[in-house]
């Protein structure tokens, strides 16, 4: 029993010491060994998931693979201008976040978060889609760039962004 006490009492050690090298050189400099934190733009049609549960997918019917989306994105009264002003509002109140796509395309945005305490690094892509000139919808990707799990984050950011859009949907008559 005390050999496993010593063992564990070490391996705490040896976790915490890890922890602390970590913290001291930044979190971000040790995820960047796995990649970039940009996991890049994605082909949104018939677009699925990978096998990891790390990620969140939002889209209007017809757009992603049906059998991997979490949630059916609705439609908004907004047109697509008015639609990328809220997603960016939506974006813009979540810490630690950065918009990371070179802006030449004005309906695709896409952003790195990175969360509070190991700064993991999570892509999020988001594609606006114009349904006529009074109203559009959107299309949402998130996904953790390390680890097999990210405890819901993703798809919980994904959610508080719809919640932020939600004033915006569109009744239906």
């Amino acid at each position: 029993m005390k050999k496993i006490l010593k063992a564990l009492a070490l391996l705490i050690l040896v976790g915490a010491i890890a922890f602390g090298i970590a913290a001291m050189f930044g979190f971000e400099k040790i995820w960047r060994m796995a990649g970039p934190a940009d996991l890049g733009p994605v082909v949104w049609e018939g677009l699925s998931k990978g096998p990891k549960p790390n990620q969140g997918l939002v889209c209007p019917k017809g757009l992603c693979k049906e059998a991997d989306m979490d949630l059916e994105s609705p439609v908004y009264a907004v047109d697509a201008a008015g639609l990328k002003a809220a997603i960016l509002k939506a974006a813009n109140a979540e810490p630690s976040i950065k918009r990371v796509d070179d802006e030449t395309d004005e309906n695709e945005l896409r952003f790195v978060t990175y969360s509070p305490l190991m700064r993991f690094p999570d892509t999020t892509r988001v594609r606006i889609i114009s349904v006529d000139e009074t109203s559009s919808t959107l299309a949402l990707y998130a996904q953790a760039q390390v680890g097999q799990k990210d405890f819901g984050a993703n798809l919980a950011r994904l959610k508080r962004w719809l919640r932020q859009l939600k004033p915006l949907e569109a009744t239906a008559d």
